[in-house]
């Protein structure tokens, strides 16, 4: 671990338990800057929630700052960059919508749904998708010690919906798109990529075995578009984004894949060694791809062309990486 991030890091610890509120050292965005999630996981009573914080890194994945998050009370992730250079983060189970301006200022909250939502796409129009990250009555897992919340006078945790937005907030229509349900069952619209001039909504379960897709323009469940079942180089689908070429980045616990988006074939596999890697960016000059480790808190930074790793960083905390995106400029 780099001794700028060691530094950043024992701050960080310190002026939690002095009760100090943390000072942001962010500075505004740079072409090629990589923000990665990176939330201080400080209660011991409910293992997804912590400090909404990211760190700000260059192309080289050196440490450039980090920016403290203001309103979320559990784990972040989810992050992108708008069309208009605003990036994206979400903290699904406090839940909250957050919005960071290219000045690396955090934007007022604007409220948008109830509904715990994950990630964010964006029309051609201007209108914006969102995925609901929850489904179904469970509140929480033996494997974990959080609770998840219900929605407002209702028994459900949630739908497994896509909501689509104006600009300015209003639900302008909500998709009732089938959600797999991952691994535990809760888990429905994780990761979605928007394609074929805005009329399919492609998705996936975090942690399941399928890549679902939906007909926006006739409002209608699609079959699947890929079923990983007994497929060794897919364990497991974790994040989806869209590549340089708009075929599917798709991590899978032990790398990822490319996969075609029309046909749903697997075009190529990068393994990585070790096993967690769940976040993942297309690099912006199209050449690369940066992958996040949850478990260990590993970044790296991998070429396309011959799947070599060129340059490696860590946060300094495990069990929180969940997100990352560069700066396109």
């Amino acid at each position: 671990m780099r001794f700028a991030t060691t530094i950043v890091l024992l701050f960080a610890f310190t002026a939690g338990r002095a009760g100090e509120s943390p000072v942001s050292t962010a500075t505004p965005w740079a072409r090629g800057d990589i923000l990665v999630a990176s939330t201080v996981m400080n209660d011991p009573n409910d293992d997804h929630a912590g400090i909404g914080r990211l760190f700000q890194y260059d192309e080289n994945l050196e440490l450039k700052g980090e920016l403290w998050l203001e309103g979320s009370t559990h784990k972040v992730g989810g992050l992108a960059f708008g069309p208009d250079k605003t990036l994206w983060a979400f903290a699904q189970l406090t839940p909250i919508v957050m919005e960071i301006g290219p000045d690396a200022k955090q934007k007022p909250r604007r409220y948008w749904s109830p509904r715990m939502l994950s990630s964010v796409t964006f029309g051609a129009d201007g209108s914006l998708y969102f995925g609901e990250h929850m489904q179904g009555k469970v509140t929480g897992h033996p494997s974990i010690t959080t609770k998840f919340p219900l929605l407002p006078r209702r028994d459900v945790i949630g739908d497994g919906v896509i909501e689509k937005f104006s600009q300015d907030g209003r639900l302008l229509k909500t998709y009732r798109t089938q959600a797999h349900g991952g691994l535990f069952g809760f888990l429905a619209v994780t990761s979605t990529v928007l394609t074929d001039a805005d009329t399919r909504m492609i998705y996936v379960s975090e942690t399941g075995p399928v890549i679902k897709q939906y007909d926006l323009v006739n409002d209608r469940q699609l079959p699947d578009l890929a079923y990983f079942k007994d497929e060794p180089r897919v364990p497991m689908v974790l994040v989806m984004v869209p590549a340089a070429d708009r075929n599917l980045l798709i991590s899978t616990g032990f790398g990822f894949v490319v996969v075609d988006q029309k046909s749903g074939a697997i075009l190529r596999h990068y393994p990585i060694e070790g096993r967690g890697w769940a976040a993942i960016a297309p690099s912006t000059d199209g050449k690369g791809v940066i992958v996040g480790n949850f478990f260990t808190g590993d970044i790296v930074k991998l070429r396309l062309a011959d799947g070599v790793i060129t340059q490696r960083a860590n946060i300094g905390q495990k069990e929180s990486l969940s997100g990352i995106a560069q700066f396109p400029g």
